[in-house]
């Protein structure tokens, strides 16, 4: 899920803009405990079924070389 060169943790944002109020797995992991927040996000929607958008999230985190549980 792409939209400007960063993951939309919302939604797909087809335009190369990012849309205000959104923002991206690097700009939560830059935030003092953003790291530890996007893992309790990713293991919520896991809970939650919804799959699609934790695999996103970790992937994302992946490029960004970011620890996961």
């Amino acid at each position: 899920m792409q939209a400007g060169g960063n993951t939309v943790v919302a939604y797909v944002q087809s335009s190369m803009h990012r849309p205000k109020g959104r923002i991206s797995v690097a700009d939560i992991a830059a935030q003092p405990g953003g790291i530890e927040a996007l893992q309790r996000r990713v293991h919520e929607l896991r809970s939650s079924g919804v799959d699609f958008a934790a695999n996103a999230i970790e992937q994302e985190m992946a490029a960004l070389d970011l620890p996961r549980r």
